[in-house]
């Protein structure tokens, strides 16, 4: 009898235990995503995305390289390739910082040179007193030559374009 009641107790137990994990899971969900980050202090260094379909599933990896004062300086993503059960380059980012200006240069991976490409786009963020962007401009490359593609001025357009960089 209390052999029964102990196991009926652990039983019940370990449930209560899986539902609050469930819990945790479930509120980083993003829609039909869950994310995991690795972090150094307060420094995110690694985020894996998985795509939740029944089950998880890896779906995106991102790995962050900070400077000194703790500001980004790059952000590299990787896709899973299921197959091969790897991590595949896809994009870089690099964040370089001047005074009252950040710049963002992105390149694609090249399957076929094992490398970044060089610089497929970059946007020049001007900052206000408060490091608060206030006008962007943003380069495409095509045939190795530079084109201007759009120029923002309201904060809030800049704002909108750093969160589709990130």
């Amino acid at each position: 009898m209390k052999k029964n009641i102990l196991s009926r107790t652990m039983i019940l137990l370990g449930i209560l235990i899986a539902s609050f994990s469930y819990t945790g899971l479930k509120a980083q969900e993003n829609g039909n995503f869950i994310t995991n980050e690795e972090k150094v202090g307060d420094l995110i260094v690694s985020k894996v995305i998985y795509k939740l379909d029944g089950s998880l599933y890896r779906h995106m990896k991102y790995d962050f390289t900070y400077d000194e004062q703790k500001r980004m300086t790059s952000k590299e993503a990787f896709k899973w390739d299921a197959r091969r059960e790897k991590w595949n380059p896809y994009f870089k980012i690099d964040y370089t910082y001047s005074d009252g200006q950040i710049t963002l240069t992105y390149a694609r991976w090249n399957e076929a040179h094992k490398a970044y490409d060089a610089q497929v786009e970059k946007s020049v963020y001007e900052l206000n007193e408060n490091n608060m962007p206030v006008a962007c401009v943003n380069y495409q490359w095509k045939n190795d030559k530079p084109k201007q593609a759009m120029a923002f001025s309201k904060q809030q357009s800049c704002e909108t374009l750093l969160s589709l960089k990130d």
